[in-house]
């Protein structure tokens, strides 16, 4: 994912780099062109000083110095700032006769003329200057390596403050991107929090120039997504109040013409009874697809209702009130099975000590919407249950994970493992002419989505399903447990 902070940073920095560095560059090849010419300068200077200085000795004392056994202190004179200076006595064009040297002095006998040159000796490159006046021949130099250290020094003492300043800027921009960002993250928190049947305006960055536009946007999308919703719910209400009239009229017609028809299977003897039994089945398949499609229809608009968030609200379930919620739908499914004619038992059980132990413990799911999920979970274990072994749910609080666990256990013909990752798919069952609508794992997903939950469904050892339903648990205040 490409981020603002660090293309500003980069940006900034590349761009701070680009323009220190040049200008780096140039002030340092300035700065180096001055500084040798300072360097020459001092060899000049130091020259006439000591040819200034020599001038004060007469000529007798002079021309007594180049006399073998005698000797003029001409070396007290010599700055002793690293400058190698030597004093010689001019007797033809090509004769030199030394009078005084530095001990570090160079050598100057092969130098040809005056004015600035260059020797090496012992490896070392020196930079001279040679300057006759009056018969006296002065030559200073320095050390070309030395006049390169001095430059790089003067180099690291730019480079450093310049790495410093960078690195600085660098910290300090990143702060501030950071800080001025904050608004944006803020923005996230509050959308991430948010709920998702939740429809008032954003207020976060609506005070910040830059964000307005994009709140303003957000908010604008919200109140068509409301509009949206809403039209969706009427036309769901709608929906659902004409198709349950009709189906109660039909439902109500077929079970007339059943008691007609048992009557007249009492009363009409021989070959008519045949038909009055032929229609008699014919009406009870009626009344089985009645019951399939009212069924449907009652699972499809309870899905509506939970994926538009219509019936889901802001109460939570605490307490007791969770084990409650779970043995009523227990009891239902086990109702609801007996009068399809299922055999299978259940057996629903809570973990021990549970009832004392979730006081203070709840749920952020309201008491209908646990009932709808369990029962729905239920059913479809009873429905598809095999064998004299009773189906299982069982109920349990795992503080340490923060979450309530509710697995039910039945002993039907099971599933694959690629058949249970496709039964939350909706309208999914494994027998397309099996009871069922294929909606009911399906709205326990959406219901368990809902509160951050998660639904896993896999086969059991020993053939069979196994469900687990995972509901996250918060600790509730003393108000709330007390209510």
């Amino acid at each position: 994912m490409k981020s603002l902070r660090w293309r500003l940073l980069a940006t900034l920095g590349i761009a701070i780099f680009v323009l220190w560095s040049s200008m780096a560059a140039w002030m340092f090849t300035s700065i180096r062109r001055e500084l040798i010419s300072v360097l020459d300068d001092r060899l000049i200077a130091s020259t006439r000083m000591v040819a200034g200085i020599v001038q004060q000795f007469s000529h007798e004392q002079i021309q007594s110095a180049s006399v073998p056994g005698k000797h003029v202190d001409l070396t007290s004179v010599i700055a002793r700032d690293g400058v190698a200076c030597e004093v010689s006595l001019v007797r033809a064009e090509v004769e030199l006769l030394p009078l005084a040297r530095t001990e570090n002095s160079p050598g100057f006998d092969s130098l040809q003329g005056t004015g600035f040159g260059r020797i090496d000796k012992g490896g070392k490159l020196w930079r001279t200057y040679v300057l006759e006046e009056n018969g006296i021949r002065i030559a200073t130099a320095d050390r070309i390596d030395v006049r390169e250290g001095l430059v790089q020094s003067f180099a690291y003492a730019m480079v450093l403050p310049f790495a410093m300043a960078l690195l600085g800027l660098l910290a300090i921009t990143w702060w501030a991107c950071t800080k001025g960002l904050e608004p944006l993250r803020r923005l996230q928190h509050t959308l991430a929090k948010r709920p998702p049947q939740d429809g008032t305006p954003i207020e976060d960055g609506r005070d910040i120039e830059e964000l307005a536009p994009m709140v303003n946007s957000l908010n604008a999308l919200l109140l068509r997504m409301n509009a949206a919703i809403e039209h969706e719910r009427r036309w769901t209400a709608d929906a659902a109040h004409e198709l349950r009239t009709p189906l109660t009229a039909i439902k109500t017609h077929v079970q007339v013409t059943q008691l007609l028809v048992q009557r007249e299977l009492k009363l009409m003897p021989g070959q008519s009874c045949l038909a009055a039994e032929q229609i008699q089945q014919s009406l009870e398949y009626t009344m089985s697809g009645i019951t399939h499609m009212h069924d449907t229809l009652e699972q499809l608009l309870m899905l509506a209702r939970v994926e538009s968030g219509s019936a889901l609200d802001t109460r939570k379930l605490s307490g007791i009130a969770i084990v409650g919620a779970f043995e009523r739908a227990c009891e239902q499914s086990q109702q609801h099975a007996a009068e399809q004619g299922h055999t299978a038992q259940l057996q629903a059980h809570v973990s021990p000590g549970a009832q004392q132990d979730w006081q203070s413990w709840q749920v952020a799911l309201p008491a209908p919407l646990l009932v709808c999920a369990v029962s729905n979970l239920v059913d479809n274990a009873l429905r598809h249950h095999q064998g004299q072994e009773p189906v299982t749910a069982h109920l349990e609080l795992q503080e340490q994970a923060g979450q309530v666990c509710i697995s039910i256990r039945d002993h039907g013909p099971g599933m694959s493992q690629a058949e249970c990752e496709q039964a939350l798919r909706r309208f999914w069952r494994k027998n397309p002419s099996s009871q069922g609508s294929g909606l009911g794992l399906t709205i326990v997903q959406r219901i368990v989505d809902s509160v951050q939950g998660h639904l896993t469904v896999q086969p059991a050892p020993g053939g069979g399903l196994m469900v687990h339903l995972h509901l996250p648990v918060v600790l509730c205040q003393s108000a709330e447990c007390a209510a």
